[in-house]
């Protein structure tokens, strides 16, 4: 079987000040990266007070490849990014389509399509209760939700402008018209985003794709991961569509630093602890129990519970230093670029063929960010990459 080619991308900067956070997007596209990864997020995944913006004091547009308690509007930002970059395709993971009507997103994506000259992709996830309960949302059959979501994006998308009466559960079409013409080079990409059979059927017979975070998503199993991508490139097979056209995209949980020893003292640090804790996998507690140790918030899943309320800093910092090392090797790819270079390479071997790289060292010392473009240069220059240009 053939093999694609391995893209490569970084988390983009969505925090204040606007201006740097702009400016980080000229530069990502002028260092070289193939994608900009932007996600739709209203509150932090960590305790409220952990996070500060993960960049150099001195240099706050560095595209460092992290976040902050703050963000931006993804739309918005995804239509700043394609008016102000040339080169990269634009990745808006992750966003659920259970919060905004299907027929608004359909007009915003077009809408991207278009002013991104065909750059976009959105990875198509069910949700995170922290965006719904807070803001008075309800997160009711998420999953069947999404899929009708995206069955109403094909519609409106190939409607030609032709009214359009469809039946749905949750949003009937009634003499619909969307006048917006398809962009000539095709709609946006769609990935889907999850695990279980309904997603692994959908990113193959409808989406373009699939999209996960590593070595969370898959438990820190590539054995698993392989097998879960094999079934989705044979339900695009079922259907009569070409499963080497797919794309599999890993979020990459990442602790990089210029050696070994430096990157475990930052992997052990709090902020990247809390994503050993809270996502070790989307059922982080099973997970803990499946590697022989008991989860210390008890029964947690991240989609229902994760929450910037959860837990103190203090309490936070407690808990992190508590964690087992066996649990920090597993849930973050931390090391020197040789060693990051290694476990991302096992991810490919799997199937993965796009990476998109988060900063974890960054969350733990923001300072530690004007390494991040040499130091990732190396890791991209090891997997057959072409290096930065920073």
């Amino acid at each position: 079987m053939a093999t694609k080619p391995v893209k490569f991308g970084l988390f983009g900067n969505e925090f204040p000040p606007m201006e740097a956070a702009l400016e980080s997007f000229r530069r990502a596209d002028r260092h070289g990266w193939q994608f900009l990864d932007l996600p739709d997020q209203i509150m932090s995944t960590h305790p409220l007070g952990m996070l500060t913006a993960p960049v150099p004091s001195a240099d706050p547009a560095a595209p460092t490849s992290f976040y902050s308690e703050a963000w931006f509007g993804s739309m918005e930002m995804c239509a700043a990014a394609s008016v102000l970059t040339e080169n990269l395709e634009i990745l808006l993971a992750v966003i659920d389509p259970l919060r905004r009507s299907p027929a608004v997103m359909a007009q915003e994506m077009m809408t991207l399509q278009h002013m991104s000259k065909g750059r976009m992709t959105f990875a198509i996830g069910a949700g995170e209760e922290k965006q719904f309960k807070p803001f008075g949302e309800v997160r009711t059959k998420p999953f069947t939700r999404l899929e009708e979501a995206a069955a109403i994006w094909q519609t409106l998308w190939q409607s030609g402008g032709e009214p359009i009466t469809r039946e749905s559960e949750f949003w009937p079409l009634t003499d619909a018209i969307f006048p917006i013409p398809a962009w000539e080079g095709g709609p946006p990409q769609l990935l889907f985003v999850g695990g279980g059979p309904r997603i692994q059927r959908l990113a193959g017979t409808v989406g373009n794709g699939w999209l996960t975070y590593l070595p969370g998503g898959s438990g820190n199993d590539n054995a698993w991961l392989a097998d879960y991508i094999r079934g989705i490139r044979e339900h695009a097979e079922k259907v009569g569509r070409d499963p080497e056209a797919l794309r599999f995209n890993a979020q990459v949980v990442t602790v990089l630093a210029e050696d070994d020893k430096t990157a475990w003292e930052l992997a052990r640090h709090p902020n990247p602890g809390w994503i050993a804790v809270t996502a070790a996998s989307i059922d982080a507690s099973k997970t803990w129990e499946k590697w022989g140790f008991e989860h210390p918030l008890g029964n947690f899943n991240w989609a229902q519970d994760i929450n910037p309320m959860l837990a103190t800093p203090e309490r936070v910092a407690e808990m992190t230093a508590e964690i087992p090392e066996q649990v920090t090797d597993f849930a973050l790819v931390w090391g020197g670029p040789q060693r990051v270079a290694g476990r991302v390479q096992e991810m490919i071997d799997a199937g993965i063929n796009e990476v998109s790289f988060f900063n974890m060292a960054a969350s733990a010392e923001p300072e530690y960010g004007r390494h991040w473009a040499e130091q990732i240069s190396q890791v991209i220059t090891l997997l057959g990459g072409e290096p930065l240009r920073p």
